[in-house]
């Protein structure tokens, strides 16, 4: 009998230590807990000004941009994208999670009227993730704190952060530059806001500082788990696209263990989500792809881009030191 007490006593006092720490059972932190959760605070470099201009974006990213047309994916999951880049919001019942925020002022207005249309108020923004540190992905940031969310929280790996503050302006690393950041992410990381749940999954490769995501979605009540690799591009330098293979590999068992049965896109076209738009009220969300899949189809498709660089004559050799 008093080992049974004690049993119970240990429990319940495991239990207020996890509230009063702000994480649950499953190891998910609070926002708040989120934003202290670097160890060694000198370790974020601080903010350099770089000079910044939309005219250095690489021809593919040139402006104009052409909307996408957005699209609620899930009961808590919407797109809203252009012909360059997109952005996901999830509901989390208590405020908005926005991914990516697209790669300047042009474009990010565009995803800003996409989410508009979709009946969603961006003032409710309250946290921004960005997946790495390429200005498609981080350059809407400034613009959309300023007109839409001034409070939204901002994260960004810690990796991403520093090389913002050493590389100069050049090729992906043009256009505007978030100013500060809130949260600095790191692999494993789990955040929960509302009834969102985030997973962070550190895969280098694309860029050094590229994280990927497992997140919760619901669809007509009905849970699933999807997850978005956070890089798209190989590069054919030795260390790059080796790095890129082993952290594919790497998110395929995070994502096998979370469960994963979609598979999205930042870069997503409108192929991606025709087969949701002509959905009819009786049909089953065709974006579940099922565990099996989200490796062999969804997944692969990383992969085989990976192997096609790997056995190409554009494979940089190793330097001879």
């Amino acid at each position: 009998m008093r080992k049974d007490c004690f049993i119970i006593m240990l429990l319940i006092s495991l239990l207020m230590t996890a509230c009063r720490s702000g994480r649950d059972k499953d190891g998910y932190m609070s926002v708040e807990e989120a934003m202290k959760a670097l160890a060694v605070p000198a370790a974020a470099a601080e903010y350099v000004p770089v000079m910044q201009s939309q005219d250095e974006f690489p021809r593919a990213f040139q402006p104009p941009y052409r909307p996408v047309e957005p699209v609620k994916l899930f009961d808590n999951l919407y797109f809203a994208g252009t012909n360059a880049v997109g952005s996901f919001i999830i509901d989390s019942g208590e405020g908005l999670i926005m991914m990516d925020t697209g790669c300047g002022e042009e474009d990010a207005s565009m995803i800003a009227d996409g989410f508009k249309k979709l009946g969603l108020d961006l003032s409710h923004v309250k946290l921004i993730f960005i997946s790495h540190e390429h200005f498609d992905h981080y350059g809407g940031v400034t613009y959309l704190k300023k007109n839409f969310c001034p409070d939204a929280k901002v994260a960004m790996s810690l990796t991403g952060w520093n090389m913002l503050q050493t590389v100069p302006s050049e090729w992906a690393y043009v256009g505007t530059r978030p100013e500060s950041i809130d949260i600095f992410l790191t692999d494993g990381m789990k955040i929960k806001y509302g009834d969102a749940r985030i997973q962070i999954v550190a895969t280098p490769g694309h860029s050094p500082g590229c994280l990927s995501f497992i997140f919760r979605v619901t669809d007509n009540g009905e849970e699933h788990m999807a997850g978005i690799m956070g890089g798209m591009g190989v590069w054919p330098t030795q260390v790059e696209t080796r790095l890129y293979k082993s952290s594919l590999e790497y998110f395929k068992a995070v994502s096998e263990a979370a469960g994963c049965d979609v598979g999205l896109f930042f870069h997503s076209l409108d192929r991606h989500f025709a087969a949701i738009r002509d959905r009819k009220p009786d049909e089953p969300n065709p974006l579940v792809i099922g565990r099996e899949d989200f490796d062999k189809v969804y997944l692969q498709q990383y992969r085989n881009r990976c192997m096609q660089v790997l056995n190409s004559d554009n494979m940089v050799p190793y330097p001879v030191i």
